[in-house]
C-alpha cells in the first residue's frame, strides 16, 4: 500500500464513496437487463452483469485509493490541508446564517417593490392591462 497510515480518514471516506458509487451503478444495470430476454434467465442476466459491474470496479477503487501515486498524494494533501483548515464555531454559523435569510428576505422585498411600481407604470402607460 502506498503511503500506509497517512490520509486515513480520507481514503476511508474516498473508498466509501466510490463502493456506494459502484453499487448504485450495479443497481442501475440490473434495474436496464431486468427485462431484457437473451434467452437466459433475466434474473440472472440481470444480478450477473450488475455484480460483475461492482465486481470490476472495486479493484480499481482500490488501485485509486490504495496503490496509484498521484492519486494518494492528493488524498493525502487533501487531508493535511483540511486539518490547517478554521472552521467556524456554532454560534458563527447560526449568526451567519441569520445575516443570508434577513438579506434574502431584503432583496426580496426590494425586488417586489420595485417589480409592482413597474407594473404600476405600466399599466398607466397602457402598456398592460391590469388584469394581467
Amino acid at each position: 500500500m502506498y503511503k500506509l497510515g497517512q490520509g486515513y480518514w480520507t481514503r476511508v471516506i474516498s473508498a466509501t464513496a466510490g463502493g456506494v458509487i459502484a453499487m448504485l451503478g450495479g443497481w442501475w444495470l440490473h434495474d436496464i437487463f431486468e427485462t431484457v430476454d437473451l434467452g437466459v434467465n433475466p434474473i440472472y442476466l440481470s444480478w450477473g452483469i450488475g455484480g460483475l459491474f461492482v465486481a470490476l470496479c472495486c479493484p480499481l477503487i482500490y488501485w485509486l485509493i490504495a496503490r496509484h501515486p498521484s492519486a494518494v498524494d492528493f488524498l493525502v494533501a487533501t487531508e493535511t490541508e483540511m486539518k490547517k483548515v478554521s472552521w467556524p464555531t456554532r454560534r458563527e454559523v447560526s449568526g451567519s446564517t441569520i445575516i443570508v435569510i434577513f438579506t434574502s428576505a431584503l432583496i426580496a422585498g426590494f425586488c417586489f417593490v420595485f417589480d409592482q411600481a413597474f407594473f404600476f407604470l405600466f399599466v398607466q402607460l397602457r402598456v398592460l392591462e391590469p388584469g394581467t
